[in-house]
């Protein structure tokens, strides 16, 4: 699934059914935010990622088939689990240099996946990085925690730790995830997304009207059962 560190805690443990999600992004926007809201149900997960109040990015998993969703359809996924009830959201917040690095993290090409980190060789693992000048992300987690190693053509430049606003220049070994039992890893490829390249889905997707439509029909299914 979407394995991310969480940022700093806006709201947690919300049942986005009771809150008009187009007015809370809304909000969101016009506050000027910088981060991003996580979905989890059993159906699947959704993140939505704002930068400085812009939404850049929807994006749902299923659980299931492990399909993915993005833009106007991410978010009709997205919403349709909220509206059913059965999701909790949680927003963190993060600057807006991290918000774009976990954009291209979100859409990035794996290159490793999910392999069992005692199995692994770091040292050789690091010398490919440098070795071919990658451009990307080492993340490393658990079912409880996540840390994100970032790198530009083989350098790395930082780490997102857990509850962190920004990218950090230091691990804190004391409290490092790969020291957790049962952790594995992912290495993505990414590329450098310019943030003005990016539109915000706010201003071309009519959002209350996209919820109220599903709104309706969730409720009809329920009339009709």
């Amino acid at each position: 699934m979407i394995h991310l560190p969480r940022g700093v805690p806006v709201k947690e443990k919300i049942n986005p059914a009771r809150v008009n999600l187009p007015e809370a992004m809304q909000k969101l926007g016009s506050g000027g935010f910088s981060g991003y809201l996580r979905f989890d149900a059993k159906a699947g997960v959704g993140i939505i990622v704002f930068e400085n109040g812009r939404l850049v990015s929807a994006l749902y998993q299923s659980r299931s088939s492990g399909k993915r969703t993005t833009g106007n359809e991410g978010l009709e996924d997205i919403f349709g689990v909220a509206l059913q009830g059965h999701s909790v959201l949680n927003i963190y917040r993060v600057d807006s240099e991290l918000v774009m690095a976990l954009y291209d993290v979100l859409y990035g090409d794996y290159v490793y996946q999910g392999l069992e980190l005692e199995d692994v060789d770091i040292q050789s693992l690091l010398d490919t990085i440098r070795k071919t000048r990658l451009t990307g992300c080492l993340r490393v987690y658990t079912d409880k925690a996540t840390v994100l190693v970032f790198y530009r053509e083989g350098e790395s430049l930082g780490f997102f730790h857990e509850g962190a606003p920004t990218m950090q220049t230091t691990a804190d070994l004391n409290r490092s995830v790969a020291r957790m039992p049962g952790a594995r890893m992912d290495l993505l490829a990414t590329r450098s997304t310019c943030d003005d390249s990016l539109a915000d889905l706010m201003a071309v997707l009519d959002l209350p009207a996209m919820w109220e439509a599903l709104r309706r029909q969730f409720a009809s299914r329920s009339s009709a059962g």
